[in-house]
């Protein structure tokens, strides 16, 4: 076999496991950063300098992870944080503004306390005409399933008062109505301790907020009105994960 064929088929097998609709590797070029990383860091382009931000440093996040009863989930190593997001806002205060090529994140934005703050931060660490890039759970395919969707104009409301606490009643929702998850399964018939308990450790592994293509679009649209960006890209199909890309103009 001649070297530029085994070098085609070391490339097609590198980037196989991605999904038609992942859009990440087109519009993500530069120097990045990513979100939430964790052991599954999103595999870029060559060409692309990536570094990572989460809520903790890896010792604490290896702890809280191995915590999660759920087997072999986390188990590689995880990449190294260089930006730690600070409770209670979670946001990329460290990080000056107009730093970045682009920001990506995968399963990360319905975890954290205020997701329109966690996109406005992103763009504001963007460069102009950079890219903000996001994959977000569809909330029918995943065991959110049986929950509401959180109205958009409830996040709305926490972005423009700066609310960064859960209520009792959100917390509740998590651990009543989350289906068939080993997290919650324990504290179904009791389940007011562990709510007021995931509220006070706030270790942004929880779904306090629910999505689907709807309530996406409607915050998407919110946040372009307020900022200098526009929609780029927007992926929703069956039993797949939501794709949104926003470009700082």
């Amino acid at each position: 076999m001649s070297k530029i064929k085994q070098l085609k088929n070391k490339i097609k097998k590198k980037y196989l496991w991605r999904k038609y609709h992942d859009m990440a590797h087109y519009f993500c070029k530069g120097n990045g950063l990513e979100v939430g990383a964790l052991c599954y860091p999103y595999l870029f382009n060559d060409d692309c300098s990536v570094k990572y931000a989460d809520i903790f440093e890896n010792s604490k996040l290896r702890s809280i992870l191995d915590d999660v009863p759920l087997d072999n989930l986390y188990q590689k190593k995880l990449v190294d944080v260089e930006f730690i997001l600070k409770p209670p806002k979670f946001l990329l205060e460290s990080v000056s503004e107009n730093t970045f090529d682009f920001v990506y994140s995968s399963h990360v934005i319905e975890h954290t306390p205020n997701p329109i703050s966690a996109l406005n931060d992103q763009l504001r660490v963007t460069k102009p005409g950079g890219m903000i890039y996001a994959v977000m759970p569809n909330k029918k395919n995943t065991y959110d399933r049986t929950r509401k969707v959180t109205p958009s104009d409830i996040l709305i409301n926490k972005f423009e008062n700066s609310i960064f606490e859960h209520t009792i009643d959100e917390a509740l929702d998590v651990v009543k109505n989350t289906d068939s998850h080993a997290l919650y399964e324990p504290y179904k018939d009791n389940p007011l301790e562990y709510a007021k308990e995931i509220i006070k450790k706030k270790e942004g592994i929880h779904h306090f907020h629910t999505f689907d293509e709807t309530n996406i679009l409607e915050i998407l649209i919110y946040l372009v009105k307020k900022n200098n960006a526009h929609i780029e890209y927007f992926s929703s199909l069956e039993n797949r994960d939501i794709h949104f890309a926003l470009r700082k103009n």
